[in-house]
């Protein structure tokens, strides 16, 4: 939904074929540029010297940063602004893609480890699969707006951050939302 909200959002058209939806794709490619990047500075940064006991802390922080970064491209309307949401959901993608297989390796005591891992990246691929086929219910729900199911992903990332609190760990201090 990316594009088409930008392209609402910024140049004011839901027309695929337009000038201004083209552009907002292509913005859009930037932006993804942008949000690497700032995956890549928070993990060098803050996620390869975080603590093991820290880590639901960092992992709630991530996610909360996604949300906003999520609910702020409803909002913001000017194409320079939107850098700020891509670089938090970049703290996100770093954070969803390291920590909760950091916080299942720590239960782990090396048996059947592999396993493992592949029956948790299983787990991980099924909620994907179903929001996915729920989208096609959610969308019409909030008027085939493409903005607002940017709302909808903000949303779902404040109740995962919350959800958080409930995974058991060996290391991690206890999480107070």
């Amino acid at each position: 939904y990316a594009a088409g909200a930008i392209s609402l959002n910024v140049w004011h058209t839901s027309n695929p074929l337009s000038a201004g939806y083209q552009a907002a794709g292509n913005w859009y490619g930037v932006l993804t540029g942008i949000q690497a990047v700032a995956s890549v500075i928070f993990g060098l940064l803050v996620q390869a010297r975080t603590k093991p006991e820290h880590r639901k802390a960092w992992y709630v922080f991530g996610l909360l940063a996604g949300a906003l970064g999520f609910i702020l491209i409803f909002f913001i309307h000017s194409k320079w602004l939107l850098v700020l949401p891509f670089c938090l959901i970049g703290i996100t993608y770093i954070t969803m893609n390291t920590q909760p297989f950091s916080l299942l390796t720590e239960a782990l005591n090396g048996e059947n480890e592999g396993a493992y891992l592949g029956l948790f990246n299983g787990a991980i691929c099924l909620p994907q699969i179903a929001a996915s086929l729920c989208s096609f219910f959610i969308f019409p729900m909030v008027g085939h707006s493409m903005p607002a199911m940017f709302l909808v992903g903000g949303v779902s990332l404040v109740i995962a951050a919350f959800s958080v609190r409930f995974i058991h760990s060996k290391l991690s201090e206890p999480v107070k939302l």
